[in-house]
């Protein structure tokens, strides 16, 4: 029973300095960002927290794996029984409503930033793309489309599908409230889900 407790207080701890060093790389930048920083903010010896994380770039890239495990989640809670139109619905819906969350926005700010100017960050970047992308395709398309369309299809039409809601999502944080040239989230996930689902089903 200790044994799992601290197991659990470790992880608990890694999640606080992974939610610290997150705000602090989203505010200032990677590069700007000294692990004695980090450690500051997380009210921990610099020693302490290299004892979790041996530098910036493994804090950067357990960062970005939450991320990656909140996608697996996602595509996993779908309903198997749902058809290829509420599925997407579903996937739709549950990004709309985790991408608003504080963490995943700052964490899309660090992308946004560092993919820009640290090669080793846009190409740890376009393998997790490549993964989850994978993923999300056989999870989610697999069962509907199975045999009717090759994997690199399937990879396709979801990142494509994924594409069209992360546009959606920043053009109304740059632009603001599109409700009287679209419709509300709810209107334009709706039509989304229905446009690929039909399209899907017809090719």
């Amino acid at each position: 029973m200790a044994k799992v407790l601290n197991e659990q207080k470790h992880t608990d701890q890694r999640m606080r300095l992974l939610s610290h060093a997150r705000r602090l790389f989203a505010g200032c930048g990677v590069k700007e960002t000294s692990m004695s920083q980090v450690a500051k903010a997380c009210k921990i010896t610099k020693a302490t927290l290299y004892h979790y994380f041996k530098s910036k770039e493994t804090i950067l890239k357990e960062i970005l794996a939450c991320r990656s495990e909140e996608i697996n989640t996602l595509a996993a809670q779908t309903n198997p029984a749902a058809s290829l139109e509420e599925t997407f619905y579903q996937i739709a819906k549950a990004h709309l409503e985790h991408i608003k969350k504080t963490e995943n926005l700052e964490l899309m700010k660090i992308l946004l930033s560092e993919t820009m100017k640290n090669n080793e960050m846009r190409k740890y970047y376009m393998t997790f793309v490549h993964e989850n992308i994978s993923k999300g395709a056989q999870q989610v398309l697999g069962r509907y489309l199975g045999g009717k369309k090759n994997e690199k299809e399937m990879r396709l039409i979801f990142f494509q599908f994924m594409a069209a809601l992360l546009h959606y999502d920043w053009n109304t944080r740059m632009v603001g409230d599109l409700t009287d040239f679209m419709g509300n989230d709810e209107a334009y996930i709706r039509q989304l889900s229905r446009t690929y689902a039909l399209a899907v089903q017809s090719s």
